[in-house]
């Protein structure tokens, strides 16, 4: 997400979509979409399935095979589609779309290139630029690519619903509707229902029944009572909370959950859904919001988990290792209380620390483990004491063991053997000897 979208200022809150990096790209089942790589030497025979977060398409339009090795500017281009995929399985999607763009600049026609990233610019709120690659990949499909022509189509009119959502809630006051669920007091803004499909509320409760159900498997625990869930066309919500922050955000908890959604929601309202729902279940278990990189560490890691994805990328991994290596990295201990005072390269960075010290966690207890933890926390037990009695580490300890698994995931220098000098760089001839 964003540099300091999620600072912690009264409540936790998610960055507006517009303005933040992506995170996110899940069809409804939580699986990201997919394009198979090519064994070495082999030709594609039956390439993955592409699979879509706007509208929760199934999409099933093949890249066309290429062999290994082909040096055809036309394989080049598709092997890096097929990357730019692959960045976007992994979640690094700003990667995938300099890969995209890179296409395009060298093939301003390239029809795929032009739907993904219209996917991408729709999912971050960038209506006129997602219409405009809509549009393009229309004009060059021609009749190609049958299920994404169907696709775009849609996706267009859709579009128009957003805008004329966004002219709704300028225009009245909010007004919310309440929707039935046995487990959460649900409230959508009446805009939302009028302006979104029929199947707005169904969809709703499909994705809350989803977010509880796989967030209670990892933490083995449920709230109490029915939670209260609030849901906002994006301009409903700029003029109800706007005033909160001093950055903008999608969503927040304060003892609901607040939530930015689209006319025709998809996979993004459920990652808010799963993030926020994470923060209000520790809150309610524990009573409290510490420590705070166990809050967003799990809140972050599970969202991931939510959309199959890894829990940290690879640019993840290097800039943890880079931190450790320039004595940047910001302990556990520090940023157990707050992580107020940061500035966005260090807020950043401490996201994504607390998201590999939640993976630690999870990989080194159950959830019946994880769910002691919790409670001991709502005891009103120290942080240490909790984490010794359940992991038999306290923070400093857990703080170690990541640093130690960052270290080992890079290749280190070899350590010259005692009296012998290091031996010289490739190409390079060795130092004369003293005297010589």
């Amino acid at each position: 997400m964003g540099p300091i979208g999620r600072l912690l200022v009264c409540a936790f809150a998610l960055p507006l979509l517009g303005a933040a990096e992506l995170h996110v790209w899940v069809d409804e089942h939580g699986h990201t979409h997919v394009t198979d790589a090519l064994p070495a030497g082999e030709a594609a025979t039956e390439p993955g399935e592409l699979r879509t977060l706007w509208g929760e398409d199934r999409l099933g339009e093949p890249l066309a095979p290429t062999l290994a090795g082909s040096s055809s500017e036309a394989d080049r281009q598709l092997r890096a589609l097929r990357a730019a995929l692959e960045d976007l399985e992994r979640g690094e999607t700003s990667r995938a779309a300099v890969q995209l763009r890179e296409v395009l600049r060298q093939e301003p026609s390239r029809a795929e290139a032009h739907f993904v990233l219209a996917i991408l610019e729709g999912r971050r709120g960038h209506l006129d630029r997602a219409e405009t690659h809509l549009r393009s990949f229309l004009d060059a499909a021609g009749d190609r690519f049958p299920g994404w022509r169907a696709s775009a189509e849609r996706r267009l009119a859709q579009l128009e619903d957003e805008r004329r959502l966004m002219r709704s809630s300028e225009a009245g006051e909010l007004r919310l509707v309440s929707l039935a669920h046995p487990d959460f007091r649900i409230q959508a803004d009446q805009a939302l229902l009028a302006t979104g499909s029929t199947d707005f509320a169904r969809t709703v409760v499909r994705y809350l029944d989803d977010v509880r159900s796989f967030v209670g498997e990892r933490l083995a625990s449920v709230p109490a009572e029915p939670m209260g869930v609030v849901l906002y066309g994006r301009a409903s919500y700029l003029k109800t909370h706007g005033h909160r922050f001093s950055f903008q955000t999608v969503g927040f908890f304060d003892g609901r959950i607040h939530v930015i959604s689209a006319a025709h929601p998809a996979g993004e309202l459920r990652s808010l859904l799963v993030h926020e729902y994470t923060h209000a279940l520790f809150r309610e278990q524990t009573g409290g919001d510490r420590p705070y990189w166990l809050n967003e560490g799990l809140a972050e890691w599970i969202e991931r988990a939510s959309q199959a994805r890894p829990p940290l990328s690879r640019d993840e991994r290097q800039a943890l290792r880079a931190a450790i290596d320039e004595g940047r990295w910001p302990t556990l201990r520090r940023l157990a209380p707050s992580f107020s005072g940061l500035g966005d390269a260090q807020a950043r960075l401490a996201y994504t620390v607390s998201t590999a010290a939640a993976d630690w966690l999870l990989r080194h207890s159950d959830a019946a483990a994880r769910a002691r933890l919790l409670a001991l926390l709502g005891e009103g037990r120290p942080d240490d004491e909790a984490l010794r009695t359940v992991l038999g580490r306290d923070t400093a300890a857990i703080d170690a063991a990541v640093r130690r698994e960052i270290r080992g995931q890079f290749a280190e220098p070899p350590t010259p053997a005692a009296g012998k000098p290091p031996a010289p760089a490739a190409g390079k001839p060795p130092a004369p000897a003293a005297g010589g």
